[in-house]
């Protein structure tokens, strides 16, 4: 009876699509030359060229109309999968969903978690590093019916900068 059961459940849940992650990672900082961390070894340059360029894509997106953000919906984000925001050189900055709620943040607000003061994880060093988005609460963007109506938070995505593997 049990594994029947066991099997009915799993029948039923098939056809439903659930992808909150169910390993979040907190959204302090972690930098990754801590003990039980790997470190990265990347190019600082090449982060601090990130930076620049995804504060650049932004102002594009802006000026042809399209969305300043970048959004992380439930339903889309594979239980804790991480996607690639940017790369260059060997460095990858990656995105991951580890909230319940579709997300969505500024391009700018993702530069500058990642290379903008004492906080960004570029004070992670060549290490490379983790933290959830900085993000800039006052900024008219998050003010747009893109965001409000469509229901986004802007909490729950962790920032990643790794090396490119």
């Amino acid at each position: 009876m049990r594994a029947f059961q066991i099997l009915l459940g799993a029948v039923a849940l098939g056809g439903t699509t659930y992808s909150t992650c169910f390993s979040p990672e907190p959204a302090n900082q972690i930098c990754y030359n801590t003990d039980g961390a790997t470190a990265q070894n990347i190019d600082l340059k090449d982060v601090k060229w990130i930076a620049g360029y995804l504060r650049h894509y932004e102002n594009q997106q802006k000026k042809q109309g399209k969305s300043p953000f970048h959004e992380m919906p439930v339903d889309k984000a594979d239980n804790c999968a991480e996607w690639t925001v940017a790369e260059r050189g060997n460095v990858m900055v990656l995105a991951k969903l580890v909230g319940e709620r579709d997300a969505a943040v500024t391009f700018s607000d993702i530069a500058s978690t990642i290379h903008s003061n004492e906080k960004s994880l570029v004070n992670c060093g060549t290490a490379g590093g983790q933290m959830g988005v900085i993000v800039d609460k006052n900024s008219d963007l998050y003010k747009m019916k893109e965001f409000t109506e469509r229901g986004f938070t802007t909490e729950g995505i962790v920032i990643k900068i790794v090396r490119e593997p």
